[in-house]
This record gives C-alpha cells, sequence and structure tokens, in this order.
C-alpha cells in the first residue's frame, strides 16, 4: 500500500479540489474533444450540471493539456486552502469537489511539475510520455506563445495522468453556490450518498465575510 502523510498549516492543506467550468469558458484543449471522448457530451453543460454529472457517476475524465507537444490527458486539482479556494471559485465557477491529497497520490497522481517557458521550448520534444501529464509551464514572459503569459503557481496544481474514479466515501466536501444547490445536487445523486454537512455554499461565506468585515 502506498502512504503519504498529508501535514496541516495555515499554509498548507491536506486536501485538493476540482472545479466544474460555467459553458462559456471552454475545456482545455476544446478541439481536441471529438465525439468519441466522454466529455462530448458536456462541452456546453453549466458547470452545475457537469458538476451533477460527475457525482452521479463518480468519475472525472482527463482532459487534454495544452502548450504541450502531444496534449497528453490529465484531470487537474488545486490545492485548497480556504482563500485560494473562494478565489479559484471567482475564476471557474463556484462548483467543484474536495478529495484529500492522499487519495489522488494513490491513484497515480501528484503536484504539477511547474517548467520555464524558455526551458519547456527547448526540451519539450524530449519530454517522456509520462511525464507530460504533470508538466505545467510557468511562462510570465509568453515564450512558448507570444502574448500568452502562463501564470499560475498560485494554484498549486496537482495533476492525474487518467480519469479519477472515486466513491461517495472519498468525498470530503462538494463546493456548491448555494444553500438551493446543495438541495439540486442531494436530490440529483441520492440523499443517502453525501451528507449535507459535506456541502459548502459560497454564498452562505461571503456573507459570513461580509459581515465579519463590517462589524
Amino acid at each position: 500500500m502506498i502512504t503519504y502523510y498529508t501535514r496541516k498549516t495555515p499554509d498548507y492543506s491536506p486536501l485538493v479540489v476540482h472545479f466544474t467550468k460555467e459553458a462559456d469558458r471552454k475545456m482545455v484543449r476544446d478541439d481536441l474533444i471529438d465525439e468519441s471522448h466522454p466529455l462530448f457530451a458536456h462541452k456546453n453543460s453549466a458547470a452545475i450540471e457537469r458538476l451533477k454529472s460527475i457525482l452521479e457517476f463518480k468519475t472525472i475524465y482527463a482532459s487534454p493539456m495544452p502548450f504541450l507537444p502531444n496534449n497528453r490527458s490529465a484531470v487537474c486539482f488545486s490545492e485548497c486552502i480556504w482563500d485560494a479556494l473562494v478565489d479559484l471559485a471567482r475564476v471557474y465557477s463556484p462548483y467543484g469537489i474536495v478529495f484529500s491529497k492522499r487519495l489522488v497520490f494513490e491513484k497515480g497522481g501528484g503536484p504539477a511539475l511547474y517548467i520555464r517557458g524558455d526551458t519547456l521550448k527547448l526540451v519539450q520534444q524530449n519530454i517522456p510520455s509520462d511525464l507530460e501529464p504533470l508538466v505545467a509551464p510557468f511562462d510570465p514572459m509568453g515564450v512558448m506563445k507570444p502574448g500568452v503569459k502562463l501564470e499560475f503557481l498560485h494554484e498549486r496544481e496537482w495533476r492525474l495522468p487518467k480519469p479519477l474514479t472515486f466513491e461517495y466515501t472519498d468525498v470530503k466536501y462538494v463546493v456548491v453556490a448555494s444553500v438551493p444547490d446543495v438541495i439540486q445536487v442531494m436530490q440529483h445523486i441520492g440523499t443517502q450518498h453525501i451528507s449535507v454537512d459535506r456541502f459548502i455554499p459560497m454564498d452562505v461565506y461571503r456573507t459570513i465575510v461580509t459581515e465579519w468585515r463590517s462589524a
């Protein structure tokens, strides 16, 4: 059995989150997701519908990674200390699933390997195929693609180079936009699978923060 110890400090979380995107935000390498790809049916789905589908089938499908020579596929996660989770919910959508790093590690995943854009441009044709899904360009100067700055260090990305299949007991939390979303998701998957205390409605958090700061 592979074991992985995860420490708990204010700046280091034992958890990672996978966010679903809204329909107006294209999937990564959308052009490579054709009718034969399991994600094709969800290309135009709303973020909450994508979340419900993931929970219903207990699978997150891998998608092609950009800016790499062979566009190998992976499932992406972000290390989610609380403040980072809130910021990413604004960028992607307020819908996501939180897992333990231990689960992702035991399934074959790990932290993304951030490499400078100029270095990656030189070596990208020689990247081993098993390593490519884990590579994340750090290219603030836009060397790899002129005019496109890649600065995602703040996401503290983790990747799994294959679909993630899971059980409901593996789900640490479900992130949703509102309390009504909790009801909708629970009714969709069955109220017996994930208890209400494992849902995080983002509007509740925002209300608390607003009241706290104005007190």
